[in-house]
């Protein structure tokens, strides 16, 4: 059993026998959804594998009592994801993929494990050209933006849980279409003997080199800081994560350094 409250600011617990998180009775328990093998054939390299059967669980839309109205009126919501330390034939465990529409981002924290986040930006008229891939490798206590007009995969290239905590608008649904027609991300992230062998994804008819980066340690504009846990926002600072609602207003430049 872990105890997540130092890395969540919440009181939460992390069953890593079981892979689920135990709720205290504030944040109320919330059920996950289980992404299994069968809705993943289609993103991945190797078509036929079968196991194993559920490869991450979603905990969407926590929150202590105290926050709801507060939730409410940002248009935010917070959820915490559990990546299992296993492979999809040769690839690393990895979520689906998916865009967002109106160029909505996204902020991600490690909250155990390591992650590398793949993210790329199509072409506006076309999905199969790509104009850029980024590799965002973090560890525990770093956030991950995710940045307007770009779809994205988590991949724990470890053999460790991966559990990452995010803060979303609660103003659209995640668009997963694009990803299964290209059967998956830009690259697909392969085992090597020396770490991750990415391999291209065929399927695209541009695709460019990927830019390897870390998270910067201090994004203060949007009041972010390694090792301080971003739910604890709510107190008072929820204004400087605007930037998930209102993209368009924002620079992210200081969100990466080279790796």
């Amino acid at each position: 059993m872990v105890n997540l409250k130092e890395f969540v600011g919440l009181d939460i617990r992390f069953d890593d026998c079981n892979y689920g998180l135990i709720f205290d009775k504030d944040p109320a328990a919330v059920e996950p959804a289980a992404r299994t093998i069968s809705q993943m054939q289609e993103v991945l390299t190797d078509e036929i594998i079968d196991r194993p059967q559920e490869l991450y669980f979603m905990y969407r839309d926590i929150f202590c009592q105290k926050d709801r109205a507060l939730l409410k009126k940002y248009k935010l919501r917070f959820d915490i994801t559990i990546i299992k330390p296993d492979r999809l034939g040769r690839e690393f465990m990895k979520t689906q993929g998916h865009y967002h529409p109106k160029m909505y981002p996204e902020l991600y924290e490690v909250v155990f494990g390591e992650a590398i986040c793949l993210q790329q930006r199509p072409d506006k008229n076309d999905f199969t050209k790509i104009k850029e891939v980024i590799a965002v490798k973090a560890r525990q206590g770093q956030k991950i933006l995710c940045l307007p007009g770009c779809g994205h995969i988590l991949i724990n290239p470890s053999d460790k849980p991966l559990i990452t905590s995010n803060w979303v608008s609660s103003e659209f649904s995640s668009e997963y279409e694009l990803y299964k027609k290209a059967r998956g991300a830009a690259y697909y992230a392969l085992q090597g003997k020396k770490g991750v062998i990415w391999q291209k994804n065929n399927f695209y008819n541009e695709l460019p080199e990927i830019t390897f980066l870390v998270p910067n340690d201090d994004i203060k504009e949007f009041g972010l800081k390694t090792g301080t846990p971003m739910y604890s926002l709510v107190n008072g600072s929820l204004e400087k994560i605007d930037f998930l609602n209102n993209p368009e207003k924002y620079k992210y430049d200081n969100a990466f350094r080279k790796q």
